[in-house]
């Protein structure tokens, strides 16, 4: 991950497992569950999990939430990303809650993660990754501070939350919106952290995602590409009659 530009990562909301296994097939780097936005709950994880096979999977969960972030992570995902970040201390707890001690203080237990208990030695010494979403005022302005804290592997940008938050046009023709991305990801570079960013699938949006060389990126959402695909069979299919 640290050494990827532009790793792929579909967004999955659906919690039907076999949109994971399917989505396979168009070669991912990594797939991305959404736990914040969708109905996708920890059982749901740990299926698509297990269908995805050796492709990593990140979970976006739905905050900071100690007792979610250690089942979250019991399922064997390959990391998470925590939305709502806003200060030093909730990134302090975000490694807290997601390490095992000394560094953290996460709970041990008999999940997939550790072969239901059988091959914890293990586990315990593998650290998921650890990315904090930066998408509010708070968070931009403490950016520094945030990004410093020791036990975080990246930061994920939440572009049209952050945009919102800080009264910009999400628009990548917006100077003043890819000033703020830029300031976020320079900062992320300078300490050698992993970053990520959210691309809707439209092309010429990503064609400017592109040109920044993120670490990841969450493409659009899977309802997304079932409308697009869909809509642009059927405006081809009116166009020919």
């Amino acid at each position: 991950m640290r050494e990827s530009k532009n790793l792929p990562g579909p967004l999955i909301t659906i919690s039907d497992p076999s949109v994971a296994e399917t989505l396979l097939n168009s070669g991912p780097g990594l797939l991305i569950a959404d736990m914040e936005h969708s109905l996708i709950d920890v059982t749901m994880l740990q299926s698509i999990v297990i269908a995805a096979g050796g492709v990593p999977v990140l979970a976006r969960i739905r905050g900071l939430e100690k007792n979610e972030i250690k089942k979250v992570l019991d399922t064997g995902s390959s990391g998470i990303i925590v939305p709502g970040i806003e200060t030093v201390e909730d990134a302090e707890n975000a490694v807290l809650f997601s390490r095992f001690a000394p560094v953290g203080r996460r709970g041990a237990g008999p999940g997939r993660a550790s072969g239901y208990g059988y091959d914890f030695i293990r586990y315990s010494q593998e650290s998921p990754l650890l990315i904090l979403q930066i998408e509010t005022k708070k968070a931009y302005a403490d950016l520094e501070k945030i990004t410093a804290v020791k036990g975080i592997d990246g930061v994920f940008v939440g572009p049209v939350d952050l945009s919102i938050a800080l009264g910009l046009e999400f628009s990548w023709q917006n100077e003043d919106f890819v000033r703020t991305v830029e300031r976020i990801k320079k900062r992320a570079d300078e300490l050698k952290l992993i970053t990520g960013i959210y691309s809707p699938l439209k092309r010429e949006v990503l064609a400017e995602v592109l040109k920044r060389e993120f670490n990841f990126l969450m493409l659009g959402m899977d309802r997304e590409a079932i409308v697009s695909s869909y809509k642009s069979t059927i405006e081809f299919m009116q166009g020919s009659r």
